[in-house]
């Protein structure tokens, strides 16, 4: 295996040296808090991400719930599902029909202008 010093040209071989004998060597204990710091930091980033991920999917299913019933009661508009073509005046009271007509009975049918068809 080749060592990585053997890649610096010659004239540059005591700045080399110079840096690595002034690189900062921390400490066991300096390293232990920056790994403390660093996993504080990513659980941290982890259980926002998590929120938002949670948020995210609450709203695309409210979204989709408000699609497909308002896809549901467009469809159903457009067939004639919640409509009708009769009010309830004429539905239940059939305005117009009374004597004359041949579904018309009741119990004074001589008092009837026209009789029954």
């Amino acid at each position: 295996m080749r060592d990585h010093h053997d890649d610096i040209p010659d004239d540059l071989r005591p700045v080399a040296a110079w840096l690595r004998d002034e690189r900062p060597a921390p400490s066991p204990l300096e390293l232990d808090q920056i790994k403390l710091r660093a996993r504080a930091k990513a659980d941290r980033r982890a259980r926002i991400q998590g929120r938002k991920m949670k948020l995210k999917s609450l709203l695309a299913t409210v979204l989709a719930a408000g699609l497909v019933a308002g896809g549901a009661g467009g469809v159903m508009a457009a067939s004639g599902t919640f409509t009708s073509h009769k009010s309830a005046a004429s539905s239940q009271y059939k305005p117009g029909k009374g004597c004359g007509d041949k579904n018309h009975i009741h119990e004074r049918e001589n008092e009837c202008k026209k009789p029954p068809k």
